[in-house]
């Protein structure tokens, strides 16, 4: 019997629930008995994350039901959602020093790279099935997202990775950088004169849900999000390339 992603959100959220009464009760017998030690420091840590990350999980609800982001962005908010699970499992075992401050860290820069590159990648397929060049800046564009993505992977990981990998190395990051930019860019201004001679069209990147408000013709915060993270992208790649051509 295959697990449905709901039952799995439920699954997650009744386990934080239970975390977190778990965590409380350790904590208040903590409290009462007056003895602070490590050991205690690291419960009431975890009793931190739990709430942190249940009011996240809630969140995560109330803006399903408010906004529609999850019929929206679907893949977005699925791969966010995940990315919740490992934040809460990461944040344990860090904790409790079952894996290292360092990896954590690591882990979520990693996490931070995925989210924003399903973000990326969700809003980019709105623009597909549209016109043919519109396609073809998409499929392009998710490569780029790849490439991108796995090259920042070693520089995370990598100790010391501006001496292993090089200057060739991040002039390259740059250069995929300021294109994945440019592309993403083109395609949503692309979609927008779609949207513009095509006003029957259903706008998938505007505030409004898919289907409530169509008076609604501004582009939904997410993308407004992407756009100004791809313009801040593309202005630092420029300016660092520009400050090492004059050293």
């Amino acid at each position: 019997m295959v697990l449905k992603f709901a039952e799995l959100k439920k699954f997650f959220l009744y386990t934080l629930i239970g975390a977190l009464i778990a965590s409380a009760g350790v904590a208040v017998v903590t409290v009462l008995v007056g003895k602070f030690n490590e050991t205690s420091t690291r419960v009431f840590l975890t009793l931190l994350m739990v709430i942190l990350h249940s009011l996240i999980s809630l969140s995560f609800i109330w803006d399903d039901s408010r906004q529609k982001t999850f019929e929206r962005l679907a893949f977005f908010t699925n791969v966010l959602f995940m990315l919740i699970v490992l934040s809460f499992i990461t944040s344990i075992l860090g904790i409790w020093k079952i894996i290292s401050g360092d990896l954590v860290g690591k882990l979520y820069q990693t996490f931070f790279v995925i989210g924003f590159a399903s973000l990326h990648s969700d809003i980019l397929s709105k623009v597909l099935q549209k016109e043919t060049y519109m396609d073809l800046i998409a499929y392009a564009n998710f490569v780029f997202i790849i490439l991108v993505v796995g090259m920042i992977m070693p520089i995370i990981y990598v100790a010391n990775a501006t001496k292993v990998l090089g200057e060739t190395y991040y002039r390259i990051l740059g250069a995929l950088g300021i294109i994945d930019g440019t592309l993403s860019i083109l395609a949503i201004i692309f979609y927008k004169l779609y949207i513009h001679k095509h006003p029957e069209a259903q706008n998938l990147l505007s505030a409004g849900s898919q289907s409530g408000d169509t008076k609604k013709k501004g582009l939904s915060t997410w993308v407004w999000i992407l756009i100004i993270y791809l313009i801040f992208q593309m202005i630092s790649v420029f300016i660092f390339g520009v400050g090492r051509f004059f050293k």
